[in-house]
């Protein structure tokens, strides 16, 4: 008997990730502590670009995370084809079994249809992901060409913001340990306190600290998947050919490599789908001369050139 199931249409669809609740856990805590327990102990100027600074990022952090769970990253091409399981109930992908799902010519076997070449079948999400970039575990959602701007953002967003907390914690322990005295003066109080109880220095010290080491953490651990990224996207390559691309194949492969001259990228990338229709061009399109083409839609054929099409060892 052949199980089946519909694909997951977003980072909200079941099964949650473990990995999805932390990381909702993690931001919620960090904000919640560092507005009220460590922006208490700013005062004067820094106290509001600390303030206006933390809200910014953080709500930027949040908007951000919320727009790459809630979005459908699937090649649009799924939805068009009548004849594709896009939202239907289909076996999952099963690699020991089925092997390479898209065949050399873009045609998903389990989606049943034709794909773009820079779509890759993922087996969490069961569909064809636009451009797959890799699936996240921390949105329990694929990044794809239609949210990997929003995922660039969140990793951007939550590093400063990290840095933030990182930064604001080092100012407070550094005025506890050599300035005590003139901090409390210019706080206007006589010893800190924590939720209006009166404790030690050593114990808000003692929690900063552990906070301190937590925030750079998770600074270190954004900072370096943003600096990845930021290396991918220099390259033109996304995370599946980072890790799955031979390295002599990766060497040569660039969705920007052809920007210099975009019209004549464009007209190369409607001959070479002429023979293989994709779900993102159309017949009404091949046909256009590319000097007719509006500038947005060439941004969009970017991805699409002689080394995007899938290597027939890849899946």
């Amino acid at each position: 008997m052949c199980i089946t199931r519909p694909d997951r249409k977003n980072g909200l669809t079941s099964p949650t990730n473990i990995l999805q609740v932390l990381a909702i856990f993690v931001l919620v805590g960090f904000t919640a502590i560092h507005f009220v327990l460590v922006l208490q102990y700013t005062y004067g100027a820094f106290f509001y670009i600390m303030m206006i600074t933390s809200c910014i990022f953080c709500a930027a952090t949040v908007v951000s995370k919320t727009i790459c769970t809630l979005s459908d990253p699937a090649d649009r091409g799924l939805a068009k084809d009548s004849k594709s399981t896009y939202g239907k109930e289909k076996p999952p992908f099963d690699r020991a079994k089925q092997g390479h799902v898209i065949t050399i010519d873009s045609y998903c076997q389990i989606c049943t249809t034709t794909v773009d070449t820079s779509s890759r079948h993922c087996s969490q999400c069961n569909k064809c992901i636009l451009r797959f970039d890799h699936h996240c575990d921390y949105i329990n959602n694929c990044v794809g060409r239609h949210n990997y701007m929003y995922y660039m953002a969140l990793l951007l967003c939550a590093t400063v913001y990290s840095l933030i907390i990182v930064s604001n914690i080092l100012y407070i322990l550094y005025h506890f340990c050599f300035r005590e005295a003139q901090f409390f003066v210019r706080l206007g109080r006589e010893s800190p306190t924590i939720f209006g109880y009166t404790v030690s220095s050593a114990t808000v010290i003692s929690l900063l600290v552990i906070l301190l080491v937590l925030a750079v953490i998770a600074f270190v651990l954004v900072s370096n998947l943003c600096r990845l990224h930021l290396y991918l996207i220099w390259h033109g390559w996304t995370t599946w050919d980072y890790y799955c691309r031979p390295k002599a194949e990766r060497a040569q492969h660039s969705y920007w490599k052809y920007e210099a001259e975009l019209e004549g990228r464009v007209e190369f990338s409607i001959t070479e789908l002429s023979s293989s229709p994709t779900s993102t061009t159309d017949v009404e399109l091949r046909s256009t001369p590319s000097h007719k083409l509006p500038k947005k839609l060439c941004k969009v054929l970017k991805p699409i050139n002689k080394t995007s099409p899938m290597p027939p060892h890849s899946v």
